[in-house]
């Protein structure tokens, strides 16, 4: 048996956990894929920080407590979460490839030293179904919600006027604000002739995370496509059912909805269209949920066709 083989076969043996700490492709080698790994740990800390400071001081007749219920804010803390853990993770695998176990025979700093570094080290071991569950729909909803918010903004928000910027011209004309729409921006500027620090934080926000979760799962993880298939469609039905109860609490508490149309004002006080779009944003979750399969589906196929290739030239 061939060394590529052996390799492959003790790949698919990884638990998740493992799975994200090594790229499916062969070039990328740990060393390499931790560098990449901080420096979109990096880059998501430095949008965080740039996006915090344009929220708070976005004029708004709402508490600066709006901030946390949005979706914009929910999408891009677990996916900046995500990516916190799993370099995290590289970096302690690629230093400690080997599981940590306790020694009975240790004094107790060298017992606590390894416990530590346990809880900072990726399981070795997958021997909980739940534990493995909640992992994985956290590495699904993490990437889900990214391409949601994506999806939302410039599908939804932007051509209704709620992108913070001059609606972009369509062919066949374009929908007109909401009667009932607060205009906290100056209608007459677009995307770029709005303050640097705006344009910034609504590419990134908005956008560049769905470029980030598209390179993620195309080149930086090795994890397989998750199952059980129906279990993880009701789990991102759930978490998207569960945003908009996160959101309804919001609105109580500061008056601000986390999405417009979750707002019974801004839909002319019709509660049919706010539950109709509360339907639709949960059914889009399964939609984006099948893309997100498909992404993972395509790389599997990439790099097994990849492999193959490679162990016929050796």
């Amino acid at each position: 048996m061939s060394l590529a083989v052996k390799t492959s076969q003790c790949q698919s043996l990884e638990p998740i956990y493992l799975r994200a700490c090594h790229s499916p492709w062969r070039k990328v080698n740990q060393q390499v894929l931790l560098l990449l790994r901080l420096v979109f740990a990096g880059y998501l800390s430095a949008v965080f920080g740039v996006s915090l400071k344009y929220k708070l001081e976005l004029e708004d007749e709402h508490t600066r407590w709006r901030i946390p219920f949005q979706f914009s804010t929910v999408s891009f803390i677990l996916q900046w979460a995500y990516h916190l853990l799993v370099t995290l993770w590289t970096g302690m695998h690629l230093v400690f490839p080997k599981a940590l176990e306790v020694d009975p025979a240790d004094c107790h700093g060298h017992q606590f030293r390894t416990r530590i570094l346990q809880s900072l080290s990726p399981p070795n071991k997958a021997n909980c179904p739940t534990r493995r569950y909640i992992f994985s729909m956290f590495y699904t909803i993490s990437h889900v919600f990214p391409f949601m918010n994506t999806l939302v903004y410039w599908g939804i928000l932007v051509p209704s006027g709620h992108g913070g910027f001059k609606q972009p011209n369509f062919p066949h004309g374009h929908p007109q604000p909401l009667p009932n729409a607060t205009v906290l921006y100056d209608p007459n500027k677009g995307l770029f002739e709005e303050d640097d620090i705006k344009a910034f934080s609504i590419i990134n926000v908005w956008t560049l995370t769905t470029v980030i979760g598209l390179i993620e799962i195309l080149g930086l993880n090795s994890i397989r496509r998750p199952t059980p298939v129906a279990g993880h469609v009701a789990g991102v039905m759930f978490s998207s059912g569960l945003y908009l109860a996160w959101a309804g609490i919001g609105k109580l508490a500061t008056g601000h909805s986390g999405l417009f149309f979750l707002d019974p004002d801004l839909m002319s006080n019709f509660p049919g269209a706010v539950i109709a779009a509360c339907i639709a944003f949960v059914s889009l979750s399964p939609g984006i949920f099948t893309y997100f399969y498909g992404l993972i589906a395509m790389r599997e196929t990439m790099t097994a066709a990849h492999r193959e290739s490679s162990e016929q030239s050796s």
